[in-house]
């Protein structure tokens, strides 16, 4: 999904009120380029690898953001003075953008907290950079690094790829270039 979606999602409202909840996607999405765009829960998102990081829509009387955990709002609730929050939503004037301030704030806690799902149950392991973008991924063997690996550099690109066999280093292990070109290579 592009940009230019959401953006025609958003033209729906009051020019008033569309232009804030523009101005808000947007700073989101500055704050989270290694984010996916998308439509979930029927309202514009921004994902990190399938995993719902927030939502933003408009409705009649307010805009609403809601940062896929009712956790949040707790942990900023300094912040959160003079606007109305429910659970899992935070109420913002129809007419005005949110604080880059606090999106800021709650993109941290989000990737914080995506962080904090893994390794799962099955052994996956990821981490995120706070841009949005993957630092790692590969699986856990009895808690031990097991099969294919990749790094990723903080814009994205590929830094390393190998492999483990029970925590240990095993096969061809490849470093990239930012271009993701070979810049060396070792068998292990």
């Amino acid at each position: 999904m592009k940009y230019s979606d959401i953006r025609k999602h958003f033209r729906k409202f009051p020019k008033a009120q569309s232009l804030a909840l523009e101005a808000t996607f947007e700073t989101a999405m500055k704050l989270l380029p290694g984010a996916e765009i998308a439509i979930a829960w029927n309202m514009p998102t921004l994902k990190i690898s399938g995993i719902n990081v927030l939502h933003i829509e408009g409705f009649k009387n307010h805009n609403s953001f809601f940062p896929s955990s009712g956790a949040v709002a707790g942990l900023v609730a300094k912040e959160l003075k003079g606007l109305t929050i429910s659970k899992g939503t935070i109420q913002f004037p129809a007419d005005s953008p949110m604080s880059p301030s606090l999106i800021k704030k709650i993109v941290k806690l989000r990737v914080e907290q995506i962080n904090g799902l893994f390794p799962t149950k099955q052994g996956l392991s990821k981490a995120f950079y706070g841009n949005g973008f993957l630092k790692y991924e590969g699986k856990l063997k009895d808690g031990n690094p097991h099969g294919a690996w990749k790094w990723y550099r903080i814009d994205g690109s590929l830094m390393r790829s190998g492999a483990f066999k029970s925590g240990e280093q095993s096969g061809l292990w490849v470093t990239y270039d930012r271009n993701e070109d070979v810049v060396k290579q070792a068998q292990f």
